[in-house]
């Protein structure tokens, strides 16, 4: 009898181990998974627009445009960075998030942001005009205003209301201007039949978020620095196809490249590819 009952306390004890071992392992593979914080190419659609936002917000106040246009990057667009960013300022205004002070100044400063670097949206159209300036009565006006006024109370009162500083959007963005320095080819069997473009600034600095522009027959296509951010900021290329010549340029920016581009059979030791080729655009 009392073996019987040692065993059934040891039977018990074992499976209450078992049942808590079992518990732990299921609590552990399908339990709750911890969240990280979200990269800024996991952002939803409309956080996206709040945070391109928060960038041009950010640039305003440091004036760091490379920081500025690697943040946009980090959102993985289909397309040109700062395009992006003019077509976002463009889906916040036109809902609702004009209807207060600060969204109206936060989608100015975006607006001049894209402006500066010569885009365009309709965010433009949608802002409330800039109130101008009264402008300032004569000597003579002023004088005369004062003896017939009232002494102005030695405070302000206390209903008045403050109006936010206002923003004027620039009449002609500035433009850079570059000049293509180099071109040269060369040959690589992992890399065959393709134009590496650099763009850098005065000081030989990659410059992410610039429009560079391939051409051949009746097409064209419009490909963006820095979206390749392992190959370095100013970085981008574009795939070239047989029997076709290209011509280079950055529109409104940059005068076509001096020769046309044509790839072709080339030799890298004894192994067999096609021509391709590097351009650098540097800034004036």
């Amino acid at each position: 009898m009392r073996a019987t009952a040692a065993i059934s306390h040891w039977l018990f004890a074992l499976g209450l181990m078992i049942g808590i071992a079992l518990g732990l392992a299921a609590t552990r593979l399908y339990g709750p998974l911890q969240r990280d914080n979200a990269e800024p190419w996991q952002l939803q659609p409309e956080q996206s627009h709040h945070y391109r936002v928060a960038v041009a917000l950010e640039y305003a106040h440091s004036g760091d445009l490379t920081t500025a246009l690697g943040k946009l990057i980090s959102l993985r667009p289909a397309t040109d960075p700062l395009q992006t960013l003019a077509d976002s300022a463009c889906q916040l205004g036109s809902s609702g998030y004009l209807s207060s002070p600060s969204g109206i100044r936060a989608l100015r400063v975006a607006a001049q942001f894209y402006l500066e670097q010569g885009r365009d949206g309709c965010v433009e159209q949608l802002l409330p005009p800039v109130t101008a300036p009264t402008p300032a009565a004569s000597d003579e006006d002023s004088a005369g205003a004062l003896a017939q006024s009232k002494p102005a109370p030695t405070k302000p009162p206390l209903d008045a209301v403050v109006q936010p500083t206002r923003l004027a959007l620039p009449s002609q963005p500035a433009q850079r201007r570059f000049e293509a320095i180099s071109l040269r080819s060369f040959c690589a069997v992992d890399r065959p039949a393709i134009i590496e473009v650099s763009v850098v600034d005065y000081l030989g600095r990659g410059l992410p978020g610039q429009q560079i522009r391939a051409r051949w027959g009746a097409q064209e296509d419009i490909f963006i620095s820095g979206l390749k951010g392992e190959r370095g900021g100013g970085y981008a290329d574009f795939q070239m196809a047989a029997d076709a010549d290209y011509t280079l340029d950055m529109p409104n920016a940059a005068e076509p490249v001096g020769a046309s581009l044509r790839t072709g059979l080339c030799y890298e030791g004894n192994r067999e590819s096609l021509k391709s080729y590097r351009v650098v655009f540097a800034e004036r």
